[in-house]
């Protein structure tokens, strides 16, 4: 379960990365609620566990009006109010002349298209759907399971898929450079044929036509032993004798 939540958190930052330039460190916008949330679930400090859930450095920021709501609260979110107050940079939210409510000063500061790309850690569910349905709005919530990413929306993704068909279109000036310059063709009138010389089949070359000769095979040494290597027989001579049983020589 949690290393589906950790795939499913690395593809939504991935798709704001990829589709709306944001960037690390990346910027977080705290509500008060959610700070107040870390508390009571005493999860820890904000910074490492949005670092560890965005899978990078953040920059960490609170608004004016988000400080004031706290500190009106009274006494019993006197420690959330220092907790905020030391977890972020004071955020410049321009409203010093009227403070707004912290959700009307967050979508203030976010704008309609979210130009300094701010992910915004609330407890406010509807500011996250107004954040949802704006291109490039992310928020960051805590529940029983820890602390979530809220995955892109539908209207996010039709956006982001309409702008990359027409991004593959012909757009308008192309379209009209096209006109043009097929007209001009026009006006040029017909073309003419190019005259050019068919290169003539040429014979085929006679060494490939030559049929192959057969080589002589290799004369085999005989098995048969030839008369000269045979041994000569050693001839006999027998002497003569004569009646007497004497050989010539004796008599």
């Amino acid at each position: 379960m949690r290393r589906l939540k950790h795939k499913h958190t690395r593809r939504a930052v991935q798709f704001y990365e990829i589709n709306y330039g944001f960037r690390k460190p990346f910027k977080v916008i705290l509500d008060g609620n959610f700070v107040h949330a870390l508390r009571e679930t005493h999860m820890g400090d904000p910074a490492e566990i949005l670092a560890k859930l965005l899978g990078g450095p953040v920059k960490l920021y609170v608004t004016r009006c988000s400080l004031l709501e706290l500190q009106g609260l009274g006494s019993d979110f006197s420690a959330t109010y220092g907790a905020a107050k030391r977890a972020g940079l004071h955020l410049s939210c321009g409203h010093d002349d009227a403070a707004l409510t912290t959700t009307d000063c967050i979508l203030d500061n976010v704008g309609k298209d979210n130009p300094q790309h701010y992910f915004v850690a609330t407890q406010d569910k509807a500011l996250r759907v107004a954040l949802g349905n704006l291109p490039g709005g992310a928020s960051v919530f805590v529940n029983v399971n820890g602390v979530q990413l809220e995955q892109p929306s539908e209207a996010q993704k039709r956006a982001v898929k309409k702008v990359d068909d027409s991004n593959m279109r012909v757009q308008k000036h192309e379209l009209s450079q096209q006109a043009l310059a097929e007209l001009a063709e026009l006006q040029k009138g017909p073309k003419e044929k190019s005259i050019f010389k068919r290169k003539k089949s040429s014979a085929p070359n006679p060494l490939s036509m030559k049929k192959k000769q057969k080589r002589p095979m290799p004369p085999q040494p005989s098995t048969q032993v030839g008369d000269a290597e045979k041994p000569k027989r050693k001839r006999v001579r027998k002497r003569a004798k004569d009646d007497s049983g004497q050989s010539e020589e004796q008599a």
